[in-house]
């Protein structure tokens, strides 16, 4: 009986085949070791980015602005102005349309500035911009938009209307005492 080999449970008996259990600690170094070179060659590659700024910016006189500017602009409540005229969309294309064509005719590149209100209807704007090309494709030209920087609530003046110059304004005697 002294032979009787005893039976040995499944995990004492010696594996003669392929180890089925996988080894996670290369796995777990290499991971790591990207990691650290991801996060070092990150900073570097971020100051690297070639970006073109303008040097200096200027501001034009309100007397050298040209005074055939074609500014459409979405207000607050959702009405559209062509150079500060309130009208509806259509109108506005047709103006836009016959202004483009003028341009053209007088050799000059058509270029409209689009402006909206800091509240106004994100979907209001698109239309708005959508109207210009429209009607540029109408005038057979592309038209060049240009959208005007982000203003104050106060500073926003594209919905208001242009104050008229009255002969009484320019009239006015100056107070007495007065050079």
């Amino acid at each position: 009986m002294a032979n009787k080999k005893k039976k040995k449970s499944i995990l004492q008996q010696e594996s003669k085949g392929a180890v089925g259990d996988i080894n996670v600690t290369p796995l777990i170094d290499i991971v790591l070791v990207l990691l650290i070179i991801y996060m070092v060659v990150t900073p570097v590659m971020t100051h690297q980015m070639d970006i073109n700024l303008p040097e200096k910016t200027e501001t034009v006189e309100q007397e050298k602005v040209p005074t055939e500017q074609l500014l459409v602009a979405t207000c607050e409540d959702g009405t559209f102005t062509f150079n500060r005229k309130a009208l509806e969309l259509g109108p506005i294309t047709d103006a836009l349309r016959k202004k483009i064509v003028k341009k053209r005719a007088a050799g000059e590149k058509p270029v409209v500035f689009v402006d909206a209100h800091p509240d106004a209807n994100y979907a209001q704007v698109v239309k708005l911009m959508d109207a210009v090309r429209d009607a540029g494709n109408q005038a057979n030209t592309k038209v060049k938009i240009g959208l005007a920087s982000l203003k104050e609530t106060k500073d926003f003046v594209a919905c208001t209307p242009v104050p008229e110059k009255t002969d009484a304004l320019v009239n006015t005697p100056a107070p007495e005492g007065s050079l």
